[in-house]
């Protein structure tokens, strides 16, 4: 396995930038998904890394090695593609030793009945063979080897397609979306099992994916692109509680963030709708937005910071969501809310709410993370 290095990396389809400066170093046997919207580039960077695509500048190492203009074929990695690309004549077993064989043997060791004739042909072949069955075992379908790909499930096929790719024993493994054709609880399965596979190879895994619960439940750091951008690579925990731009905020948690206009007065106070924050800032004056996770609001009495009408319930059994309209912005903002409370909350009712401020994110009016912000009495104390 592999560190994966990426500097400088830029991509153009005429004018349309496509990558604008990509940074990004893997170490080797982390797991990083790259997570974004659709369009955001995530998946042509990946065919840079494998050497599909030419980048317009910029330049990848793979094990310190460079690997600008070295063909795909002689990258030593594997990629699972979101299409499986399994052929269907040739069984599990064969399709898994693809790679082997095409890397092993030559163009006449290869032939059907007569290649095993060939000089060190049998020696190779069963090499071959023992490899396959090595990750067959370590996916847990070897008792899938004899069958055809018409003969699979969406989740047997998806393991065939990584035991191709582990057979070849690649720096790096590039995974793009391959979830995407399985239905919701099969997805579930199966990116524990990818998971799983990651810590029992400790090898290097690239994977990417536009959901956000994919990249959060299995990696070690997620690089969020927005723009051909990555805004933000850190682990799961500080993307989701600390990010840097609200942008990453938004596109991060489910449901989304809710945002809020605050202003920062002359003396750097903080109000929300004329009422003061117990906070203050010492870099900005003027608008600034706050973000508030769901789980962050709790229902108060009618004296409260925020009051609102709540407009639409959604029960998922473990948690209770509440949609609220916020009269005086005329902003909708959701707060999520003990089970319980669902014989409580009603369509229609005014509730109040309150937060902790100190646990709010404050943006900028560009979006970009604002912390200088502090305890109104941080100053009092200072001074």
């Amino acid at each position: 396995m592999a560190e994966v290095s990426i500097k400088g990396l830029r991509k153009a389809f005429g004018d349309v930038q496509i990558l604008q400066g990509i940074d990004l170093t893997i170490s080797d046997g982390e797991f990083v998904s790259l997570v974004g919207p659709s369009g955001c580039g995530k998946s042509t960077l990946l065919r840079i890394i494998a050497g599909l695509e030419k980048e317009s500048e910029g330049s990848i190492c793979i094990g310190n090695e460079p690997v600008t203009g070295i063909r795909a074929s002689d990258r030593n990695l594997s990629m699972v593609f979101q299409s499986y690309a399994l052929y269907p004549h040739l069984s599990v077993a064969e399709n898994i030793a693809v790679p082997l064989q095409m890397r092993n043997l030559n163009t006449w060791q290869r032939l059907p009945l007569a290649g095993r004739f060939m000089p060190e042909a049998k020696a190779r072949i069963q090499e071959i063979a023992t490899a396959v069955l090595e990750a067959a075992q370590t996916l847990e379908i070897e008792a899938l080897l004899d069958r055809k790909p018409s003969e699979l499930s969406g989740g047997q096929r998806q393991r065939v397609a990584l035991g191709r790719a582990l057979v070849r024993q690649p720096a790096a493994f590039l995974l793009d979306e391959p979830l995407s054709n399985l239905d919701a609880k099969l997805r579930v399965h199966t990116r524990t099992e990818i998971a799983e596979l990651h810590r029992k190879l400790g090898a290097t895994f690239i994977y990417v994916t536009h959901d956000q619960v994919e990249a959060m439940t299995m990696s070690d750091r997620i690089a969020v692109m927005m723009g051909g951008e990555i805004l933000q690579c850190a682990p799961p925990q500080i993307v989701y509680a600390d990010p840097d731009d609200l942008r990453v905020a938004e596109f991060i948690g489910s449901p989304k963030i809710n945002v809020l206009p605050v202003e920062a007065d002359h003396n750097g106070k903080l109000s929300l709708m004329g009422r003061v924050l117990p906070l203050t800032t010492t870099k900005r004056r003027g608008p600034l937005q706050m973000g508030l996770r769901p789980e962050m609001l709790r229902m108060t009495g009618a004296d409260s910071m925020l009051t609102g009408r709540v407009v639409h319930l959604e029960h998922l059994g473990s948690e209770l969501f509440a949609q609220i309209i916020i009269e005086d912005l005329g902003t909708r903002i959701i707060m999520k809310a003990e089970p319980e409370k669902y014989d409580v909350l009603q369509p229609n009712q005014v509730v109040g709410m309150s937060f902790d401020p100190n646990a709010a994110l404050f943006f900028d009016a560009d979006g970009k993370r604002e912390r200088h912000i502090f305890p109104a009495m941080h100053l009092v104390e200072a001074v």
